[in-house]
């Protein structure tokens, strides 16, 4: 299980000469920090698709790009996976000329023409397809799968449940704390959220090494847990 982002936890006992909203002057206050994390298998995904094409016109590279991309995207409505669900993420379309004179030892790594770079996500809403949806980008004209991230479709339930657990969190430090300097907790004066993000969390990049076996074997993706994590600041009121 990975986590997002991590929040420090900070204390402060101090006493103030006087607070916005009614606290005694000289009241001592406790400021606390709390996290709440909540963890959960994730029910979407984003694979990251990648096409490049190369020759010697910017009309042949263009076009020869455009039919993979068309034939990608035919093969994924068969699986249910719309247009919609196809997101542009990278268009480079550049030119490499020649030296002159030519180099007498070719690099098989260095083309000289134009070059199109061509990358787009799927999303996926039925875990069950992120295989079929990578085998059938690769069957179809692909030459990159970089990455699968894995996330949450409703991100507000989990970031309520964080945000309560960081609450809770926050108490039970405050509490422990006064305890310690024999005190008891007053009324909150304040509470601020920090929030809560889920991060998508890629699968290693499959290189073109595992893109030649992917045609031969159903590729299988499995999801990793998605986190969330949420942070509070809470001031307490401290009495004798």
């Amino acid at each position: 299980m990975k986590i997002i982002a991590f929040a420090l936890c900070a204390l402060l006992l101090a006493p103030l000469p006087a607070l916005a909203g009614g606290a005694r002057p000289s009241q001592a206050v406790l400021s606390v920090h709390g996290t709440g994390i909540v963890s959960q298998m994730p029910d979407v995904a984003d694979i990251t698709v990648t096409i490049s094409t190369v020759g010697n016109k910017a009309s042949d590279v263009t076009s020869q790009n455009n039919a993979a991309y068309e034939r990608i995207a035919a093969a994924l409505k068969t699986l249910g996976i719309g247009a919609n669900d196809l997101r542009t993420a990278g268009y480079n379309l550049s030119y490499n000329p020649p030296p002159n004179p030519l180099p007498k030892t070719v690099n098989p790594y260095v083309h000289y023409g134009y070059s199109l770079f061509r990358s787009f996500t799927i999303h996926v809403e039925k875990l069950a397809l992120v295989g079929k949806a990578i085998d059938a980008s690769i069957g179809n004209g692909a030459t990159g799968i970089y990455g699968v991230n894995f996330g949450i479709a409703n991100q507000h339930s989990a970031r309520e449940r964080a945000l309560a657990k960081a609450t809770a969190d926050a108490r039970t430090q405050a509490q422990a704390v006064a305890a310690a300097e024999h005190l008891r907790l007053g009324r909150i004066i304040s509470i601020s959220i920090d929030g809560a993000t889920p991060r998508y969390f890629p699968q290693p990049g499959l290189a073109t090494q595992s893109v030649m076996v992917a045609k031969q074997a159903p590729t299988e993706i499995a999801p990793s847990a998605v986190a969330v994590q949420a942070g509070v600041t809470v001031t307490y009121e401290l009495l004798p």
